[in-house]
């Protein structure tokens, strides 16, 4: 599946740096892992770590249809990491290689020691699509937990 995101991104936004993608650690989580991190979240199995604790400096995680690239941040923002999120959707990809085919919704964003999210723009839209804050709220606020939860699980 990193394959088709990577394809998609060569097709539809030649001008990103694949090799962001390419050079991450990726990590793919099955339905009965992802349950195992939110049922040890749920019962407090896992106590919260801040963020800086993880030593990952760049990887992808992968779960569903979703993919979150996290990077360390390095500029001076209060941000830890800086994140995009790519979910696979049925919208329809306009300048996609084959007929059809389903394309990727990006959401960036970035956050901080106690995971708290900022919002911020992308140039990877879905052509007559219309970008929703809110909407992407949601679906951050649905990812962070499980994010959250990796990210402490691999803490040192």
């Amino acid at each position: 599946m990193l394959n088709k995101l990577v394809d998609y991104i060569k097709n539809n936004h030649p001008d990103t740096d694949v090799n962001v993608y390419l050079d991450a650690k990726y990590i793919q989580l099955n339905n009965a892992q992802l349950k195992q991190i939110a049922d040890a979240l749920e019962r407090g199995d896992i106590s919260s770590l801040p963020a800086s604790s993880c030593s990952a400096n760049h990887f992808i995680f992968h779960f569903g249809s979703t993919f979150i690239l996290v990077q360390k941040n390095t500029t001076d923002s209060n941000a830890v990491f800086t994140a995009e999120l790519a979910w696979e959707t049925d919208f329809l990809s306009v300048r996609s290689v084959r007929d059809k085919a389903k394309g990727f919704y990006f959401i960036n964003f970035e956050f901080d020691d106690d995971y708290q999210v900022t919002l911020l723009e992308t140039n990877k839209l879905i052509e007559g699509h219309v970008n929703n804050a809110d909407k992407n709220q949601k679906i951050i606020g649905k990812v962070m937990p499980v994010l959250k939860g990796f990210m402490t699980a691999i803490s040192d």
